[in-house]
């Protein structure tokens, strides 16, 4: 795959279920929804975020290639359809990583370069920002002269004060980046930094002005790898102390309620598992999956009310999809039913959807729920599933 920067997290995909209530009537179901529009010569896509103003105002968005390089991808659903962004010049070999949206007017993106696959060195952060009519550049704060710099996420709280986390390399030494949006530009924000480790971010939640949380992956001075959570309390970051088995990344963060924080990825050692963490009152707490190898996404609506989203991977070197509900007291595995779809010589996880999830969003109204992904070569369709 020549988008390595794509592949820090697992590629994992998705599908639905339809029950019955008590009450006789049907249950929300995932479907599929129509491909997102490529260009004619793409040879291959990736989704990789998502967000939802509403159900008829879905943004997602990520890369394809061709022989010439890589090329950012934006779509807009409205709906009924789906329709591609015209995006502003970029340089090149740019992908998107991260989006949010504060309302219909209000849309954020961003992404980065790629050092390995184009001529621009060092990598180099793209803000977009969408203001109802169209896409533009918003220029990023200076950054270390002949560093390499990388956006994976991105938080709007408000209009007026939002996050993008990633990392940021010089040399051998990778640490978190964090930036921040207010007073109209993007600043950049002191990280705590300890020596003994390198790591970076790749997931932000914002809950309100002085309780700010990011996760990620460090690794040791021994080269394990350990799950990274940093949290901001309105004047500083700081390291929050988690334990976290060796072998760990978290590639998912989200806040269910004050206090109610949630952190998943894998654990890996001779095979990976599905983690997950919540903070309640009480602490940090594992808190047990019903399967899975790993979260890559999750949605958090109430402190009862929270998805993960994730793979299993199969003996056949295939993954499947995997979805839990928590319901206030466990997870429990919802089968996502949409049937499998032929897989052709070399595909990974080809499910009923196509679509190996990197990305989930909901809209907190309706409870309705939207996941992204892509499809390993040699399939070229990018897909997103709804649940509602």
């Amino acid at each position: 795959m020549p988008i390595s920067n794509l592949g820090r997290r697992a590629a994992p995909a998705v599908a639905a279920l339809t029950l019955v209530a008590a009450t006789g009537a049907a249950a929300p179901k995932w479907t599929l929804l129509p491909a997102v529009p490529l260009p004619a010569v793409a040879a291959n896509s990736q989704l990789h975020t998502i967000t939802a103003v509403s159900a008829r105002d879905v943004w997602t968005a990520g890369a394809w290639w061709d022989r010439s390089g890589v090329h950012p991808l934006a779509v807009h659903w409205d709906g009924a359809g789906w329709k591609a962004a015209a995006l502003p010049a970029l340089p090149p070999d740019t992908y998107l990583s991260g989006l949010d949206a504060v309302d219909a007017g209000d849309v954020w993106a961003v992404g980065s370069t790629l050092t390995s696959a184009g001529p621009t060195t060092p990598a180099t952060p793209s803000l977009l920002h969408y203001d109802g009519s169209a896409w533009r550049t918003v220029p990023g704060p200076a950054l270390p002269a002949g560093s390499a710099n990388d956006l994976e996420a991105v938080a709007m709280r408000t209009a007026g004060d939002g996050w993008a986390v990633g990392e940021t390399s010089t040399g051998t030494l990778t640490q978190p980046l964090i930036l921040r949006w207010r007073d109209g530009k993007w600043t950049g924000s002191p990280v705590p930094k300890p020596a003994s480790s390198t790591g970076g971010l790749v997931a932000v939640a914002a809950a309100a002005p002085d309780d700010v949380w990011a996760v990620g992956t460090e690794t040791d001075a021994g080269l394990a790898r350990h799950g990274l959570i940093l949290h901001f309390d309105g004047v500083a970051w700081s390291r929050v102390a988690l334990s976290t088995p060796a072998g760990t990344s978290l590639d998912a963060v989200a806040v269910a309620g004050p206090g109610d924080v949630w952190a998943a990825g894998r654990t890996c050692g001779p095979a990976c598992a599905a983690a997950v963490w919540r903070l309640a009152p009480s602490g940090w707490q594992r808190v047990p999956a019903a399967g899975g190898t790993g979260v890559t996404a999750l949605v958090a609506f109430a402190p009862d009310h929270v998805w993960t989203l994730g793979y299993q991977a199969l003996p056949n070197n295939t993954k499947s999809d995997h979805v839990e509900h928590w319901d206030g007291k466990q997870l429990t595995a919802e089968d996502t039913g949409l049937p499998q779809l032929p897989s052709a010589a070399g595909n990974q996880g080809e499910l009923g959807s196509a679509t190996p999830i990197f990305a989930a969003a909901g809209d907190p109204a309706t409870g309705e729920l939207w996941a992204a992904g892509w499809s390993d070569p040699p399939a070229v369709t990018p897909r997103v599933i709804h649940r509602g």
